[in-house]
């Protein structure tokens, strides 16, 4: 079974998925709430305000984002999101008082609509004042102008030159051991077995794990944007997969057993990983035995980090949330094989050894989705982090490239049952969390690239990685990670869950210390890669900050508690 993700459109991230599980508030069956949950562009009425007995005033009316009701009983007025219009003629008032929060909305409401020269002139004039929000677009803005040029064979030093300039005057300059990088590096990552996997690793630095006795087979994956010179396994030439993929033959025995895997791509950079093998001398876990998933495995023996690990205490002093919607039994859709399953198994792994707050949605409708999304924005305050998993049907419209979310109860045909993701990307935006991820294995639209979440130098120690990832967790961040393209993605191929999830759940279980978002999506594709190569599945998970969502160059750090 495929996930549906039809009408492939340039520009969008791709399709994603999400689920929650068992521990907090899980519920079947929620009750109905108003669609009224949604946000709207609200202008409400001016405030009357007196100066002695005699004489009043009456203050401009101001712009802002609530839900209907909200509005409502303000005495206000509002209009949708998607009417980009007339929600410019809402905030331009305040946008031409000099309003930063006003002028990046406008900036982004033009953004938006294609009018790509009114919306850097009013990005430009909110990034003047030093809005953060507008110093990211305007950065996002000028990284696509650049990209368009290159891909003319125009040269865009300076203007790359400036978006490196704004990034660095929201996170007031990058500590050292974080870079912005424009293209994937070269990478060598081991993907089985899954014990030589821990993340983060340093990249270069040994692993050493037991194995049983007897063959086995090792993976590894060479990655990288620039051509593929040479790949070496103890000094003799190997050649990976199309997928970059490469299967090394051992026999773990009495003796160590050490691989060494070094690759060089086309611009001399180099990448290598280490491996050793010691034979195992202690019998597998129970689980284990019983034949369970690795993520299974560990989610249920709940090892400790292992030895040498770094501290693990939060980055961040707020709370956690995770909000999961799992829509499996469609009505007018296919139904579909593993959400359910899904969900559970990332649930245990997320209350157990994150600690977080786990809110499951099951089948779900619009209204049902939209006020789980509104409570969870009440809720949470400007410290705390929030996941918003997301496992069930997509679809994009082929005019607008709007991605959608398929309600459990969604007719095919009747888009206004649907939720765009600009009713989420909004309720992200509006959310106070300082770090918000969306995985997603559906439709979701992203507009930013991947080189605005500043990277971590793979080469750092455990020890040295922590002030890289403090800077991270100081920015505000607004995240997804996909399953997929615009390609239909899959349901199923695992034995229980979806490729994507079973990809998730192994690398979550192999995270010892903090490590970014980037990071994790990185560990997640490799061994997707790995995983999917039997199927032949060409779909590769992606990983982009949100446009319009109020991201601020920081990145979602994961913390094992």
């Amino acid at each position: 079974m495929r996930r549906l993700c039809r009408h492939a459109v340039a520009g969008a991230l791709g399709c994603l998925g999400l689920i929650w599980g068992p521990g907090a508030a899980a519920a079947d069956t929620p009750a109905t709430e108003s669609v009224s949950d949604g946000l709207v562009h609200c202008l409400l009425p001016g405030q009357v305000r007196r100066l002695g007995a005699f004489s009043t005033s009456v203050t401009p009316r101001r712009a802002t984002r609530l839900t209907p009701a909200q509005c409502q009983a303000g005495g206000g007025e509002y209009v949708q999101l998607q009417d980009h219009s007339a929600a410019v003629k809402m905030w331009l008032p305040m946008a031409s008082e000099g309003i930063p929060e006003a002028q990046t909305t406008v900036a982004e409401l033009f953004d938006q609509r294609g009018e790509r020269a009114m919306a850097k002139s009013w990005y430009e004039k909110a990034a003047a004042q030093g809005d953060a929000r507008a110093l990211m677009g305007l950065a996002g803005f000028l990284e696509q102008s650049a990209l368009l040029a290159a891909a003319k064979g125009v040269s865009s030093l300076d203007t790359l030159s400036r978006v490196n300039d704004l990034v660095n005057k929201v996170t007031g300059g990058l500590v050292a051991g974080l870079s912005i990088q424009r293209a994937e590096r070269l990478r060598v990552d081991i993907v089985s077995p899954l014990g030589a996997t821990p993340v983060p690793r340093v990249v270069g630095g040994p692993v050493v794990i037991e194995s049983p006795a007897g063959p086995l087979d090792v993976v590894v994956r060479v990655a990288g944007t620039a051509g593929l010179k040479s790949v070496r396994v103890n000094g003799q030439p190997q050649r990976p997969d199309a997928q970059g993929l490469l299967s090394i033959p051992v026999t773990v025995g009495s003796d160590r057993t050490t691989l060494l895997v070094q690759a060089e791509d086309d611009v001399g950079a180099q990448a290598q990983a280490e491996l050793t093998l010691v034979q195992r001398s202690a019998p597998q876990s129970a689980t284990a035995a019983l034949g369970a998933s690795p993520a299974v495995t560990a989610a249920l023996d709940l090892a400790p980090p292992a030895a040498g690990a770094a501290p693990s205490a939060p980055l961040l002093p707020g709370k956690r949330f995770a909000l999961v919607i799992a829509n499996q039994q469609y009505k007018h859709w296919t139904p579909l094989d593993t959400p359910r399953s899904d969900a559970q198994a990332v649930a245990g792994v997320l209350k157990q050894r994150f600690g977080f707050d786990v809110t499951l949605l099951q089948d779900v409708n619009r209204q049902q989705l939209l006020a789980a999304l509104s409570r969870l924005r009440q809720q949470v305050g400007p410290q705390d982090q929030v996941v918003v998993y997301y496992a069930g049907h997509g679809q994009m419209d082929p005019v607008t490239a709007r991605g959608y979310w398929i309600p459990v109860d969604g007719d095919e045909k009747d888009i206004a049952q649907w939720v765009s993701v600009i009713d989420v990307t909004d309720q992200l935006s509006a959310m106070t969390a300082r770090h918000v991820l969306v995985i997603a294995d559906s439709c979701y639209s992203g507009t930013l690239t991947r080189s605005l979440v500043p990277a971590i130098d793979q080469a750092l120690t455990l020890e040295q990685r922590i002030n890289p990832l403090k800077q991270l967790s100081k920015q505000r961040a607004r995240v997804a990670m996909t399953s997929g393209g615009l390609e239909p993605v899959v349901d199923g191929g695992s034995v229980q869950h979806s490729l994507f999830a079973r990809s998730l759940l192994d690398v979550l279980a192999q995270v010892k210390s903090p490590v970014a978002a980037q990071e994790l999506h990185n560990a997640v594709s490799a061994r997707f890669a790995h995983l999917g190569r039997r199927l032949k599945i060409a779909q590769q998970p992606q990983y982009a900050p949100i446009g319009f969502a109020g991201h601020e160059a920081g990145d979602f750090v994961l913390s094992p508690r």
